[in-house]
């Protein structure tokens, strides 16, 4: 008989689990008891947080241009820079009788943009005084590589941008004399330098796009850049209008370049570098940044999940969510948070790994950014943890270095979106602050 019940009781022990494996439960309560198991609620495990300092990330054959810059007061001042090759427009003849009208730039807008658009945006174009070309070995440009321009602008301008209502491009207008030199080169056919590609980035060797210091507003721009030289061309009445286009064709030879200068911080954010690569929240105000395009990823780590077999009666994880909550007062209608945030495995060195899978689908996690705009007190992103924390207490080989807080790519490298968030020891006006909540299952003696 004793023998008959102790079968009896490890099939529904067993059919008990499985079904907790195979359907979302709702809980309703902390505990559920059915007399031999419980479900338990644990939202006390400890979330270490840290800022992680990035050398450097790959910006060529983004698709984006990256316009202007400002000033963060937690992340610091960012400046960008745009460089890019153009080729010719198909040679012809027929412009002997052209008169030069104009020459400009006309930069197409992504409707991505970062900081206060209610000021111009003052825009250099600069002549490359030397060609893009890739070191040996080497396959792409990244943010901190630059090259060499010509001191004085071809072409400026003050520009009042409103990227989600009117402004659909830019139009950049520049030097007459380039222009007239151009169309000069178009005419004589026994100039080279407009005939074929190479011939012309000899001549030509590309154009820098950037900013001043007074900039506080980053723009995306599409990297289908045109130059555009127009020109009449006398008719039996009036003048005919006709343009040419210079187009960007290598589009591995564009790049931007980003720069942050981090000095006048009053956070320990301003002392990371390549020689102090992390810094851990406790020692940045209890809380860690995450912005790629600047240089920082906040990284999480769960140091104390391996006590959790250790609990009294543990049998297994059940349920895990992370839930990320954005620090209260560090982002508003000019500093936005990312739509998207995935979380990525690292290692010794925090190198990206893998993505984190959303359950049962093959895509990544993006943390179902919920934005309370009213009152601000239920910001936050969501992610199922489970099978990470499962793999953490079931395995001790397993990646135990931490996760990585990104967006996707290509926004990570091109958007200026970010966010703040805090560990348990910050203020309690910011009590919602980044939470670990496990479900787990115990057995209790009959």
């Amino acid at each position: 008989m004793r023998l008959r019940q102790f079968l009896l009781f490890s099939l529904l022990i067993s059919i008990y689990i499985t079904a907790c494996e195979k359907v979302d439960i709702q809980y309703g309560t902390q505990y559920v008891d059915n007399q031999y198991t419980q479900i338990v609620k644990v939202d006390t495990f400890t979330t270490d947080l840290s800022t992680v300092f990035i050398d450097s990330f790959q910006t060529s054959a983004s698709g984006v241009t990256l316009l202007g810059g400002y000033t963060d007061t937690s992340f610091g001042r960012i400046d960008t820079k745009c460089y890019f090759e153009l080729s010719p427009p198909t040679y012809t003849k027929g412009y002997d009788s052209a008169r030069f009208d104009s020459l400009r730039l006309i930069l197409k807008l992504n409707k991505n943009y970062y900081g206060d658009t209610t000021k111009p945006l003052h825009i250099d174009v600069n002549r490359l005084s030397q060609q893009i070309i890739f070191k040996e070995n080497q396959n792409g440009f990244s943010n901190n590589q630059e090259f060499s321009v010509f001191p004085t602008a071809i072409g400026s301008g003050d520009f009042l941008v409103k990227p989600t209502f009117y402004t659909d491009s830019i139009s950049i207008k520049l030097d007459d004399k380039l222009g007239r030199e151009f169309l000069t080169k178009l005419k004589n056919a026994s100039d080279l330098d407009l005939q074929n590609e190479n011939s012309f980035l000899y001549y030509f060797n590309g154009l820098r796009l950037s900013s001043n210091s007074s900039a506080n507003l980053t723009l995306g721009c599409k990297d289908d850049i045109v130059m555009r030289l127009s020109y009449s061309m006398p008719g039996s009445d009036t003048l005919e209008k006709r343009h040419v286009d210079f187009t960007m064709s290598n589009k591995q030879h564009h790049f931007n370049n980003i720069k942050v200068d981090r000095s006048n911080l009053n956070t320990n954010l301003k002392n990371i570098s390549h020689y102090n690569n992390i810094i851990t929240s406790a020692s940045a105000g209890n809380q860690a940044f995450s912005q790629y395009a600047s240089g920082v990823m906040a990284r999480i780590k769960f140091p104390s999940i391996k006590e959790l077999p250790k609990l009294p009666k543990y049998v297994k994880i059940l349920s895990a969510t992370l839930k990320i909550v954005p620090v209260r007062g560090t982002y508003n209608t000019y500093q936005f948070l990312p739509p998207s945030l995935n979380l990525f495995t690292t290692d010794l060195t925090n190198n990206q790994g893998t993505a984190l899978i959303a359950s049962g689908t093959n895509t990544a996690e993006t943390g179902n950014l919920y934005w309370d705009k009213f009152y601000d007190d239920n910001t936050v992103y969501t992610y199922d943890v489970s099978n990470y924390l499962k793999s953490l207490v079931e395995n001790p080989l397993s990646n135990n270095y931490g996760l990585l807080l990104i967006p996707p790519s290509p926004a990570n490298s091109t958007e200026f979106t970010r966010i703040v968030v805090g560990n348990r020891n910050l203020l309690p006006e910011n009590k919602n602050t980044t939470k670990l909540e496990i479900y787990y299952l115990t057995i209790q003696p009959q």
